[in-house]
């Protein structure tokens, strides 16, 4: 049936299958934190599973937002305004896996493919992407609107329908825009342009989830409305969630005005990308993205060694590191990231006034105020390694294998320079908002201590644990929201035993503070020997693939 569905629309079936499959292969077989030396065989989680873990806790939020108001309109648009910022977020950092890349021509433009059955295939691998974050979000949510005031499934069926028509037109409206803006803009410069959007998109969706916390623990949810409203017609969201409205019977003509404007919206973009996404774009995208940038080279300085990395496998990862960080993007996101968590968890822990409090004068106040932070703290060394892992110019790391360098040293090296470029000006950063609401200098200095001591143990444990030379494999879908997810689950399990062990009990005591200072300077020179150890019995084993 479907194989005559697509002839009649003039599709290869074989060739749409083919594509599809092969597409979906290549995106989603593998996650984060998938050993390069696992087992064949074995199983683990994979990258759509990965992405519907993470999504799955967003709809679990809107879920209890549905319980405590029974507006429908209302959580209806508040769910597909999310849906349309989480879409968004992923859209544009994975635009060209997902939708289309310069590669697709090199492959496909030998083979007997047209046009068509290409925009076919393409299409359904991005709506297999949408249909993943759409059904993790919007499970348990519609559940809840079917059940919470009476058996009413039609509402469960109109909230998934509404949430996948969200993530289709704001899909295709980013497909509009990176057609247009590619006329005017460098590919090169409008991947930075969009990886900055989705920093900041980012920062709305962390700052949503928080936000929606502090108003579910205070019951504020309960007492608000929106009134749908004609002037709401500019409002994409309120599009899609009129079908709750429909399926309630109310505002029926309004609600039908309302879908049929974003069906119709939706419609256009989509006539609009069938002329657009081809192998002929394809093409044209190949030429600009190998076309010179029109940038001026890096002054001399910039090529200049890190005074601690001058010489042998510390020099060459202080290099590889700092001129990834400048060019890659991906790479340069994954360490911004934890600019607005911060930010966030910092104006969380002082929205109830009072500053932050001194541990080693009000270690309760401390603790309930500032934990968060050390949730950012403890998972941002775990977004670093996995982000040094996998890059989208991971075939250069055969050089790793084809020069006399130290296999071992150099990965001991990349976590020496991770810690000096990032994670030890960040620890300061946090010191620099200490001071603010310690009420000595002297606090401020031994807790940052503390801080850049814990965060090498943890950098060191996560080098023992999972070692691989840096940037040397494949991007996979799913790894940034993952790595996201993990590094939180691990701070807020570490943390806050560390956190209170140290406030409630190392720091009422002077000589308890100093002997837990040695034992962690004692542990550093351990674990540095161990992780030498352990990283030299792995690199033996390293192999480019």
């Amino acid at each position: 049936m479907i194989d005559r569905l697509l002839t009649a629309l003039d599709i290869d079936a074989r060739q749409f299958r083919s594509l599809l499959r092969t597409s979906l292969k290549v995106d989603f077989r593998t996650g984060l934190f998938a050993s390069v030396n696992r087992k064949p065989g074995r199983r683990r989680l994979t990258g759509l599973w990965q992405i519907a873990l993470f999504h799955g806790f967003l709809g679990i939020v809107l879920s209890l937002m549905v319980i405590e108001n029974t507006d429908i309109f209302f959580t209806g648009t508040v769910m597909m305004t999310l849906v349309m910022i989480a879409i968004a977020t992923s859209v544009l950092v994975e635009f060209q896996s997902v939708v289309v890349s310069p590669e697709d021509f090199h492959i496909l433009a030998p083979r007997p493919v047209d046009s068509r059955t290409f925009f076919a295939a393409r299409m359904a691998n991005l709506l297999t992407y949408l249909g993943v974050i759409t059904l993790a979000i919007g499970i348990v949510p519609s559940l809840v609107y079917a059940f919470v005031d009476g058996f009413r499934p039609q509402l469960a069926v109109a909230a998934l329908l509404g949430m996948l028509g969200s993530g289709t037109v704001v899909s295709l409206l980013i497909v509009f825009l990176y057609v247009n803006l590619m006329r005017v803009v460098h590919p090169k410069k409008l991947r930075r342009m969009f990886s900055y959007l989705q920093l900041l998109l980012s920062f709305l969706v962390y700052g949503s989830g928080m936000l929606f916390s502090n108003l579910l623990v205070d019951s504020a949810f309960g007492s608000m409305h929106l009134e749908q409203e004609a002037w709401m017609l500019f409002l994409p969201p309120a599009w899609f969630s009129s079908l709750l409205q429909i399926a309630i019977g109310e505002k029926v003509w309004l609600s039908l005005a309302f879908l049929l404007t974003g069906a119709g919206i939706t419609a256009l973009l989509a006539l609009y990308a069938y002329g657009k996404l081809s192998l002929e774009y394809a093409a044209m995208l190949s030429r600009l993205d190998e076309s010179s940038e029109g940038v001026r080279p890096a002054a001399a300085r910039g090529r200049k060694s890190m005074p601690l990395f001058a010489r042998g496998e510390g020099r060459a990862a202080a290099l590889l590191i700092r001129n990834q960080f400048r060019y890659d993007m991906k790479f340069r996101l994954s360490v911004l990231a934890i600019i607005p968590i911060t930010v966030l968890y910092l104006l969380a822990g002082l929205s109830s006034g009072g500053g932050l409090a001194d541990p080693f004068v009000n270690p309760a106040e401390h603790v309930a105020k500032a934990n968060l932070l050390y949730f950012a703290m403890a998972f941002f060394p775990v977004l670093l390694l996995a982000s040094m892992a996998r890059s989208d110019s991971w075939q250069a790391s055969w050089i790793f294998h084809a020069t006399p360098s130290d296999k071992g040293k150099l990965v001991l090296a990349m976590k020496d320079v991770l810690m000096v470029l990032f994670v030890l000006p960040y620890v300061f950063a946090l010191g620099i908002v200490f001071l603010f609401h310690f009420e000595s200098y002297e606090h401020v200095m031994i807790h940052v201590l503390v801080l850049g001591l814990l965060s090498h143990l943890i950098m060191q444990l996560l080098v023992m644990a999972n070692p691989s030379l840096p940037f040397s494999r494949p991007l996979k879908k799913g790894e940034r929201t993952t790595g996201v997810f993990i590094g939180i689950v691990v701070a807020a399990i570490g943390m806050t035993v560390i956190i209170n062990v140290l406030a409630r009990l190392i720091y009422v005591s002077a000589v308890a503070t100093g002997a837990t200072l040695l034992v962690l300077a004692v542990l550093t020179v351990v674990f540095e020997r161990l992780a030498a150890e352990r990283v030299r019995r792995k690199a033996s084993h390293f192999q480019f693939s």
